[in-house]
């Protein structure tokens, strides 16, 4: 389990980290829409999962927010919705599969 927090690239040569996918992959540092990218070079699609903590205003557990990421680049979205109050703030992720460097994701800040 790793936890990462968001990068910044610049113009000037800082280059992102791209890190391995691992079981329990955790962000921290998200309090707005914040861009995730995903370098997907297994032999198939993969399924990024998240669990939003809590329920709605109807007393149901609010719904997963899944992703199927293709081979190739994949830019998605993270909510602060999805932070969990009771694991400080940090959002989980949880792959479908986690085939090492053939999988690897990074938070632009």
């Amino acid at each position: 389990m790793a936890t990462r927090a968001p990068q910044v690239a610049t113009v000037a040569g800082s280059a992102l980290t791209m890190y391995q996918a691992a079981a329990a992959d955790k962000v921290s540092g998200v309090t707005r829409e914040t861009r995730m990218i995903v370098s997907n070079t297994t032999a198939g699609p993969v399924t990024l999962t998240v669990t939003p903590p809590g329920t709605t205003e109807y007393a149901v557990a609010k719904p997963n927010k899944v992703w199927t990421i293709p081979v190739g680049m994949y830019e998605l979205l993270l909510l602060p919705t999805f932070r969990d109050p009771q694991d400080s703030n940090l959002i989980s992720l949880s792959w479908s599969a986690t085939p090492g460097a053939t999988l690897t994701w990074a938070v632009i800040g």
